[in-house]
């Protein structure tokens, strides 16, 4: 018997657990003992390279060996995978006289049968292994060939090994090739790379130590072993140490493999799982699963075959609602199919998003709540809104055409951003998809305005992650062919990109040329980097009017940026009125998701006003001009949270619980937005009395702020709400050191007035939902340095002794000194028990007293004493 090698090649690095499992299958097989194993995982994951393994194995154990590779060409040859099986089992002689021995007349499928029978009876005696790699590439007629023929050789020892991305189910049930009786089918998957991992396949593949930060690269596509090989090769040949301006090319190389492999899968799909890819790539944001499914064509058990196996290929995220597992693989997907089929897809995509029901143009489509600013749709109002989307479907029709005619580079570049912005509302992803290909495609000086124009929008949809790598590609190649001049707006762009996604900062040069204000764009967004950090107040006013002066040169995410800078420095009337005109300007020039962010921007202050209604008027605005479902899932957090706290500044609290869950349905990216999101639910947890989770929030949201240099308690007064939590937590100490600290970045940034008037909002604000706010937070707190300003007045021993217990505490209190357990307590006063057990807590606390009955006694003692 021969020993398993115990050198495991780098690309089967994190496969021994699997590798050890097949080596017993063979050693089983050696003994006489039949299995039949599938080896399976998503894309990349090194399917192959296992069953070469165990080929290797077997060969050097001495055993017969038929191999079959499928791939998308080998599927249009009636039994090919067949073929190559008997070739590597059969001499090749010996094939020619069984072929020579079938007479002229005999049909294909005698022949293959014959064939299939002489070679049990060669194999008889002996063990065999028959490797099948991606049986789902293999044609039906292999198929059902190879079922037969697997099933009919156990009479003697056959170790059937097939890779599949797919379920094996799924693969015969298409092919028609489902066996007369079940088998015992053992399934092995192989899974992402752990960090660890991928370190060592990358190291072992350049031959030397790489940085750690470069395998965030591989997180691209998941982590795979293809993946990490392309990455590994395009570091080798960059014949360089790694720095900043290489990681864009990392980025592509690994987007590259990932989706070659990914659509290489998709020939050998079934129908229905094809079907259900394309509707995804079209309507995966924007529908529901039963529409997703009527646009599929698929039925319920249908449906969920095919998202099963988009899932086991790694197409699908791992959510509830399919979604993509990359956002810019929908380009990939729909570049597969003809203009008439993806035009057919985006008009059934957008009839079955505005069927009878839905209510468009305001945050409820997203968040699934109806205000009082939004009506039903009535039969006129469908009527009347069919027409401006048939005319918009006969625009994009028309300049997808157009897109065939021969004109200069040009003029292609504006004809595809004017499709882009036709098809910004049905269809997104495709038009991120058109104005990626206007950066990276026609990169010229002719089309540099055209670029530029590119980048802004872009970066108005929210995806700051692509429009930072996508950036960060053109401007290291613009670096030859434009003027430095003309090439500031672009840095400015990627700057502002950076601020909003994380990670390694791709722009080049670095990023501190991007702090030169010789062009407006790099002084508007100079402006709001140091409002975010709650620096220089006086000099962020001054570059932030002066990039607001010259409109005309700068680009409207850029203008919003320094309109923003400039509400957050307490220059209320200037930054709302710049807003108001950067969504003019926007709309004029069709760029929706700019439109949108000034306008949810002009939403955010209402809301940090205390306008709640206000509020919600912008965001049915920012909503009209661009509905919901076409938000990025980046940008999306953002949205749903002025949506909750306008609610709740108006009061409704039961409609923003409904939109805070609702927005779950929708995935979130991890960035900045992130945090205005933890917020609202923060203030949601404290409003349904659950200090200790708003706590958790709010640690997140400021950990997040924090890690982005995101120190301007005027952006979200995190700390405030953070204090209350830790008083309705018993620790006092805590929450005055939280308002002593959030006061004093106040002061430094320059806005202490400001600031408390937005503490005294937000604090009135959740009084007025029901939480108890603490007198002493009332009022703005006294910094440090102005405790000693003023002799500390004398205490008057005449005044009776405060009562250390809030009103609801006190409420409380008095029904536990009546007799009432929890229970009839929280009944009694309409809460939940825990609430009543957390307040008992903190009266325990406040009081000194240890249990029920020794409030009950301290309660009687103070009642005796009046």
């Amino acid at each position: 018997m021969t020993a398993t090698p115990a050198f495991v090649p780098a690309q089967l690095v994190g496969r021994q657990a699997v590798l050890d499992t097949l080596d017993g299958f063979v050693r089983r097989l050696e003994d006489g003992v039949s299995d039949i194993a599938v080896v399976t995982g998503p894309v990349g994951s090194g399917r192959s390279a296992v069953l070469d393994r165990v080929v290797d194995r077997a060969r050097a154990a001495g055993l017969a060996v038929g191999v079959a590779r499928c791939s998308p060409r080998e599927s249009q040859l009636p039994y090919g995978a067949i073929t190559q099986l008997l070739g590597t089992l059969c001499r090749p002689s010996r094939i020619g006289a069984l072929a020579s021995g079938i007479g002229p007349t005999s049909r294909p499928t005698d022949t293959v049968a014959r064939m299939c029978d002489t070679l049990l009876t060669l194999s008889a005696g002996r063990p065999v292994l028959l490797a099948v790699d991606d049986l789902h590439l293999a044609d039906p007629h292999s198929l059902r060939r190879l079922v037969d023929l697997i099933h009919r050789a156990r009479q003697g020892a056959v170790l059937g090994l097939v890779t599949s991305p797919v379920p094996v189910r799924q693969v015969l049930d298409a092919a028609g090739a489902r066996p007369a009786a079940p088998s015992a089918v053992h399934t092995l998957r192989l899974d992402a790379l752990t960090t660890a991992e991928a370190r060592s396949v990358v190291e072992a593949r350049v031959g030397h130590p790489v940085q750690r930060s470069v395998l965030t690269v591989a997180g691209v596509a998941g982590w795979s072993p293809a993946v990490l090989h392309a990455v590994a090769d395009r570091i080798t040949g960059l014949g360089r140490p790694l720095d900043t301006d290489a990681v864009p090319q990392l980025i592509a190389a690994a987007r590259t493999a990932w989706s070659t492999r990914a659509l290489t899968t998709l020939h050998g799909l079934p129908k229905n799982v094809v079907a259900l890819l394309r509707a995804t790539a079209v309507g995966g944001h924007q529908l529901e699963p039963a529409r997703l499914a009527a646009l599929a064509g698929l039925d319920a058990t249908a449906f969920a075959d095919a998202v099963d196996a988009l899932r086991a290929c790694g197409l699908l995220a791992d959510t509830d609602i399919p979604r993509l597992r990359h956002p810019w693989f929908a380009d990939d997907v729909l570049a597969g199919m003809s203009g008439p089929e993806r035009d057919r897809l985006h008009r059934r995509a957008a009839s079955l998003q505005g069927q009878e029901g839905a209510r468009v143009g305001t945050v409820a489509d997203m968040l699934g709540d109806v205000t009082s600013l939004v009506r039903s749709w009535t039969a006129s109002d469908l009527a009347a809104s069919s027409r401006p989307r048939h005319t918009a479907d006969v625009t994009t029709a028309s300049l997808r055409h157009s897109l065939c005619e021969p004109v200069t580079e040009a003029e292609r570049a504006r004809r595809l951003i004017r499709l882009a912005t036709a098809e910004a509302v049905t269809a997104p992803q495709a038009a991120d998809g058109r104005l990626r290909q206007v950066m990276l495609r026609h990169l010229s000086r002719e089309t540099w305005p055209d670029v530029l124009n590119a980048a802004d929008l872009l970066l108005s949809r929210g995806d700051a992650e692509t429009a930072r790598w996508v950036i960060a590609d053109v401007h290291q190649r613009a670096l030859t062919k434009i003027p430095d001049e003309e090439l500031r707006p672009l840095r400015a762009l990627g700057r502002l990109a950076h601020k909003e996604k994380g990670g390694l900062p791709l722009v080049a040069p670095p990023p501190v040329h991007s702090d030169r204000t010789g062009h407006p764009a790099q002084s508007a967004v100079l402006a709001w980097t140091l409002a975010t950090r709650g620096d220089e107040r006086d000099r962020v006013l001054e570059l932030a009017r002066t990039a607001l002066d010259e409109p005309a040169t700068v680009p409207f995410m850029c203008r919003i940026a320094a309109a923003r800078a400039l509400l957050s420095a307490d220059d209320i009337p200037a930054g709302l009125d710049r807003l108001d005109a950067v969504a003019a300007d926007a709309r004029g020039a069709d760029a929706l998701a700019a439109a949108a962010q000034a306008l949810l921007s002009r939403a955010e202050e209402q809301i940090r006003l205390g306008h709640g209604e206000e509020a919600l008027r912008e965001l049915t605005a920012a909503t009209r001009a661009l509905p919901p479902a076409s938000w990025h899932s980046l940008l999306a957090p953002r949205l749903a949270a002025a949506e909750v706290l306008a609610l709740l500044r108006c009061g409704r609290v039961d409609e923003a619980r409904r939109a805070s869950e609702r927005a779950r349905s929708r995935p979130e990216g991890h960035s900045v937005t992130t945090a205005f999101l933890l917020y609202a639910r923060a203030e949601l947890a404290l409003i349904d009395q659950d200090p200790a989770r708003a706590l958790l929030l709010l640690e997140e949201c400021g950990r997040m702020l924090r890690a982005k240099r995101w120190r301007n308690p005027m952006l979200i007064p995190w700390r405030s709400a953070a204090a209350v939590a830790h008083h309705h937590l018993g620790a006092a100490a805590t929450a005055d050191d939280l308002l002593v600290k959030e006061r004093e970045v106040a002061e430094r940034w320059g806005t202490p007035g400001a600031f408390t008037a937005l503490r005294a909002r937000t604090l009135g604000a959740l009084a007025g939902n029901g939480v108890e706010i603490p007198r002493a937070y009332a009022g703005s707190v006294p910094s440090p340095r102005s405790s000693h300003d003023a002799p500390a007045a004398l205490p008057d021993v005449t005044a009776p002794a405060p009562d250390p217990l809030t009103p609801s505490e006190r409420d409380v209190a008095d029904l536990v000194l009546a007799g009432l357990v929890n229970r009839e307590i929280a009944r009694r006063l309409g809460l939940a028990t825990r609430t009543v057990e957390l307040r008992l807590t903190h009266t325990y606390r406040k009081l000194g007293v240890k249990g029920r009955a020794a409030l009950v006694a301290h309660l009687r003692a103070r009642q005796e004493d009046d």
